[in-house]
């Protein structure tokens, strides 16, 4: 008989391509990946998956798989969300998904609050840049930096989130300080690398000093944060987290056009009468500043 447990493994190899970053999506061994997906292979009589040099594809039959596996996790995750929904105590376990600057400056250091609240409760707070899938709980509650394009899913605008150009005072003592933005562009810079591509702070650099030299690149805002306290160049940083950095110096007015994003908590409809989601989201709340309009 086919398990659950062994189509889940094989739904990951087929989404994500390798044991390696399907045992990351599923937080256990590659080998445990692989060890599992050759005993469905042994179950069923038929090879499911293939090598190519883009990663595993599934073969004919792991197609045909794939389409039943899916049904199956379709009904597993609404049950699992349909029983998890109904329980009212706030204990257990809550995956929060965010990004890594929101993990590491605002919702670590204020979990306390929320444990001594409920001391029953267990957070796993996932800090990712890929937005994770609620429907197969991969998390149960999401902090994104826009409202959601699904639908069906439960959003609330936590409060604006603006940005604003930063440099040390070590480098700014080296290059002095900039009183316009047209001087912006004989700076060097910190900047994201593609995985932020197409943001609105990135985007706005593109705009302004789209000649200045960058020195270095980073895949997420806690790096960049670090670089440019360390003095490496001028950044474009969330003010939310930037007083976290003493080094930290906010260079010229907000006047200059910089973007201002939204935060939103995001959860499941199935997650509404939850206990334990109500009261990360109630946490949450108390977290951020009150959004404009």
């Amino acid at each position: 008989m086919l398990a659950w447990d062994d189509l889940r493994f094989f739904l990951a190899v087929d989404r994500h391509g390798t044991h390696a970053a399907a045992g990351r999506a599923l937080r256990v061994a590659p080998t445990t990946i692989g060890r599992r997906l050759a005993a469905l292979e042994d179950a069923v009589g038929v090879r499911l998956l293939r090598r190519t040099p883009e990663g595993l594809v599934p073969t004919e039959a792991g197609l045909r798989l794939r389409t039943h596996a899916e049904r199956v996790e379709a009904e597993v995750l609404a049950s699992e969300r349909e029983l998890t929904g109904a329980d009212q105590r706030v204990a257990g376990t809550v995956r929060i998904t965010s990004g890594d600057g929101l993990a590491a400056y605002v919702l670590a250091p204020r979990l306390v609050e929320l444990r001594e609240r409920h001391p029953d409760l267990v957070v796993e707070l996932r800090a990712e840049l890929r937005v994770l899938d609620l429907s197969r709980r991969e998390a149960d509650v999401a902090l994104r930096m826009s409202r959601p394009r699904e639908p069906a899913l439960l959003a609330r605008r936590l409060c604006d989130f603006p940005f604003r150009v930063y440099g040390s005072a070590a480098y700014l003592s080296r290059r002095g300080r900039p009183s316009t933005v047209k001087e912006l562009a004989r700076h060097d810079w910190v900047r994201p690398d593609a995985t932020l591509e197409g943001t609105p702070q990135e985007t706005w650099l593109e705009r302004h000093v789209p000649q200045a030299r960058t020195v270095l690149r980073a895949s997420n805002t806690v790096t960049l944060m670090a670089a440019c306290a360390a003095g490496h160049g001028l950044a474009v940083l969330p003010e939310l987290f930037a007083p976290h950095e003493p080094r930290l110096e906010p260079l010229l007015p907000r006047a200059t056009g910089l973007p201002s994003r939204e935060l939103w908590a995001v959860t499941h409809p199935d997650l509404r009468h939850n206990a334990r989601v109500g009261a990360v989201l109630a946490w949450l709340g108390t977290l951020f500043p009150r959004p404009r309009g």
